[in-house]
């Protein structure tokens, strides 16, 4: 996804293929490879629990890239050299042992531990409660960050910019039928994609809002367009069955 100060666009997406033989790993480690060149700022790579895979956070580390990563509750963790998953760790936690953080309009408390982890042998790891939730492994969650310098609102902060992604998928699945389309070949997906997609930008770009608000505009320009050529039709009087033929339900 694209950012501006308001908004986020879909920019670039890859069709992972289970035929090809490379996992969904391998296609992540390929695109982050294609980011090349000296920035002036700091890079952060911000991923889900499928993807913190020793292997990826290697590849991001070596092009200098920081990654920000929901872990798994199961994920191990060193606390005093001893062998942990963090949800068992976690119970061990206390209430006087957080800090109250707030992100947007969300209250979280949150226990940073720094150490070694599955995978890495330093990092930052958050173990976070919303604040109106009990401490229970049911709640928790476990965010990653490779950079040890940032604070824990931070983290936080720059992991909840990944909603975006989240929220395109819900509205494309809910609103465009992506998860509901009957193509199967390989370009007929594509081009399926491609529609989708421009669909979603032009939608956020007309309406300057998100593509929820944007459908529900084009909708409403449409049904009020339909509503006009009927109109303009009887007043010239063309006959019913003209109509219908052009409104494609005679």
């Amino acid at each position: 996804m694209v950012h501006t100060f308001t908004q986020a666009f879909p920019f670039a997406f890859r069709l992972y293929d289970k035929t090809s033989g490379r996992s969904k790993i391998d296609l992540a480690i390929e695109m982050l490879s294609s980011l090349k060149g000296k920035r002036a700022q700091p890079v952060y790579v911000l991923v889900d629990s499928w993807y913190p895979s020793q292997a990826l956070i290697e590849a991001c580390l070596k092009q200098g890239f920081h990654v920000i990563a929901m872990l798994k509750t199961n994920r191990i963790l060193y606390p005093k050299g001893i062998a942990i998953q963090a949800k068992e760790f976690a119970r061990y936690i206390e209430p006087n042992d957080t800090r109250l953080v707030t992100v947007g309009n969300e209250r979280y408390r949150v226990y940073r531990y720094e150490g070694a982890l599955n995978g890495l042998d330093d990092a930052v790891v958050l173990l976070a409660w919303k604040a109106d939730q009990p401490m229970t492994p049911d709640h928790l969650h476990v965010i990653l960050s490779t950079d040890r310098e940032l604070s824990d609102e931070d983290i936080l902060r720059y992991y909840a910019q990944r909603w975006a992604i989240e929220c395109f998928f819900r509205q494309a699945k809910d609103q465009l039928k992506l998860d509901g389309y009957r193509v199967r070949h390989v370009r007929a997906v594509k081009r399926y994609w491609a529609v989708v997609l421009f669909a979603c930008v032009y939608s956020i770009a007309e309406s300057q809002q998100d593509i929820s608000f944007g459908l529900e505009l084009l909708r409403s320009r449409k049904g009020h367009s339909v509503v006009e050529f009927i109109y303009d039709a009887a007043k010239q009087e063309i006959p019913i069955d003209v109509i219908k033929k052009q409104l494609h339900v005679a």
